[in-house]
């Protein structure tokens, strides 16, 4: 087992020939990034880097290593790293004072972002060919705080693209190594998105190497990339059989049984994660999406607080509490939870976009419709955000601008069955209801269990007194749901319109049983007995939705 070299901040034990520590990420001793740099110590931790000294086997010298520290990153937060490691380059390919720091690689290897600093003007830190290192001499200069000259050095002097060419990279390592490192291979090609060409690499590490745990869990991750879930969670489960107290891996199976939507075994392994490490916070967060998708809402939120006692900076999982509180209809709450991830990470479109719909649920249509409009220039060929925005401009009946908003919505994604939905509704607004028929039918066509929009339909075929086919949109309704009083109603009035009084009156017993405190039902009621000759009845039914209204009002003006 190879303990973590942050012994008090981490001390994991990791799995023999493990390259990463599986806690905390970063690259345990004798690790090897890009073929090229050798870990031989761990010099410390600052303000989520961690600084380790390795030596460059192209060049035999000592160089220093700083990483971003993996757990708890985000792919912005390493693609920013990354940037500025770039420019750092860049910059230090100018310095030619003596002693000085420089920057002179950088790079992505696994889980963890790194830039490498060097005193190219020393010798005194060149060491023989393949030593064997315990305690690494210090860097001459190591008195200067090297940490915090390179964090500035990183932020200044942004140079313009009109400047002129860009300095050539540094030489990379041309040596031959004594066996080809398929693994390395393996993840230059992921990272840059060539699945297939990472498969086959990933493949030729399983075969030299049959125990590989990086090996089977990298394979795992392509395949999944790849849409091959099922041979995804073979690899996995190899990973698993080699090191099965590794909640990585645990959380890793059960985002591939998440494609395959097989919810018990995904629960499964966030237990199996859990029960090794209690305080892996990808494995929680996991687990309360799987439980919001379950339908299971408390005891997402649940699982969600988990994750952010233990790391507080998941904007994804504050996003995903807002998300479950605004399907409660707790929009206080999932505002302060949307306002936590946007103070943590306000580049992602969806997050704004979440705000704005909370917003237009508390009543603030205009704050929505800003929002949303920020949304679509951060991403402007998302249909959703089109759609939310055309929802704001219907709450604000600016019915044609809402129309526009739905068309686009519509040109990107015909598929978007709400945006149907609710283009008929301004259609039907505007008193167009053949169009707004044509909109619902379409809705229909992508979701046929949208149960409003077979109300909405059989309401405006009433109104168009086509009540046989109602009558059919009325039962569709109800299909879907069979306490849905409006439609119960208005099957009532379309069986009176076709004079088949007995089934109008039971129609309306269901709308009067389901709602006994809604009066329109009892005022159509009373329409019915009194054309099937039951005056003292259709008496009763009168008063008491007279009654019902009075009440209603009393209660109004009270407020």
């Amino acid at each position: 087992m190879g303990m973590c070299l942050d012994v008090e901040g981490c001390g994991f034990e990791n799995r023999a020939n493990a390259r990463f520590c599986a806690r905390c990420g970063i690259p345990l001793h004798a690790s090897v990034l890009q073929g090229r740099y050798e870990i031989v110590d761990f010099i410390g931790k600052d303000r989520g880097t961690a600084t380790l000294k390795a030596i460059d086997r192209s060049e035999s010298l000592l160089v220093t290593i700083r990483a971003l520290i993996p757990r708890g990153v985000s792919a912005e937060e390493q693609e920013s790293f990354l940037q500025d490691a770039e420019l750092a380059v860049a910059l230090s390919a100018r310095v030619d004072d003596p002693g000085s720091i420089r920057v002179i690689d950088y790079g992505k290897d696994g889980p963890l972002v790194f830039l490498v600093k060097s005193d190219p003007s020393s010798t005194a830190a060149r060491v023989e060919s393949n030593p064997i290192f315990r305690s690494p001499l210090p860097l001459p200069g190591e008195g200067v705080d090297e940490e915090e000259a390179a964090a500035t050095q990183l932020r200044i002097m942004v140079p313009s693209h009109a400047e002129g060419p860009q300095h050539a990279p540094v030489q990379k390592n041309t040596g031959q190594p004594a066996q080809h490192d398929w693994l390395v291979q393996g993840n230059i090609a992921y990272e840059r998105g060539d699945y297939e060409e990472a498969l086959r690499a990933y493949e030729e590490a399983t075969a030299v190497d049959v125990v590989s745990v990086e090996a089977w869990r990298s394979k795992g991750a392509t395949l999944l990339c790849l849409g091959r879930a099922e041979e995804a969670l073979l690899a996995y489960d190899h990973a698993i059989s080699l090191y099965p107290k590794d909640p990585e891996l645990w959380t890793a199976r059960a985002n591939v049984l998440r494609e395959l939507r097989r919810p018990d075994e995904e629960m499964y392994c966030y237990d199996q994660a859990l029960a090794y490490d209690p305080d892996y916070v990808y494995a929680w967060s996991g687990r309360g999406m799987a439980l919001a998708e379950q339908n299971k809402p408390e005891e997402a939120l649940l699982a969600f607080d988990r994750a952010l006692l233990i790391d507080a900076r998941q904007s994804i999982v504050w996003q995903a509490m807002g998300d479950t509180l605004y399907s409660l209809h707790r929009y206080d709450e999932a505002l302060i939870a949307v306002d936590r991830a946007l103070s943590l990470d306000q580049s992602r479109a969806s997050l704004w976009d979440t705000k704005g719909n909370i917003l237009r649920r508390l009543g603030q249509a205009e704050q929505a419709f800003a929002l949303h409009e920020r949304a679509i220039q951060m991403d402007e060929q998302n249909a959703t955000l089109w759609f939310d925005k055309g929802n704001d401009l219907r709450e604000l009946r600016r019915y044609g601008e809402a129309l526009n908003d739905y068309d686009h919505a519509l040109a990107l994604d015909p598929t978007l069955a709400g945006a149907w939905y609710n283009r008929g509704n301004v259609l039907a607004a505007l008193h167009m209801y053949e169009d707004a028929l044509a909109s619902y039918d379409q809705a229909l066509t992508y979701d046929d269990g949208l149960t409003s929009a077979w109300y909405n339909k059989g309401s405006l075929l009433h109104e168009l007194q086509r009540h046989e086919e109602a009558l059919v949109a009325f039962d569709r309704a109800l299909a879907g749901d069979v306490h849905y009083i409006p439609a119960w109603n208005n099957k009532g009035l379309s069986l009176f319109a076709l004079g088949r009084m007995d089934e109008a009156l039971a129609a309306l017993d269901q709308a009067t049983s389901f709602a006994p405190e809604e009066p329109d039902a009892w005022y159509n009621k009373a329409v019915v007995l009194e054309k099937l000759g039951r005056k003292q009845e259709a008496v009763s039914c009168q008063e008491w939705a007279s009654s019902l209204e009075q009440r209603a009002r009393s209660a109004r003006s009270s407020q």
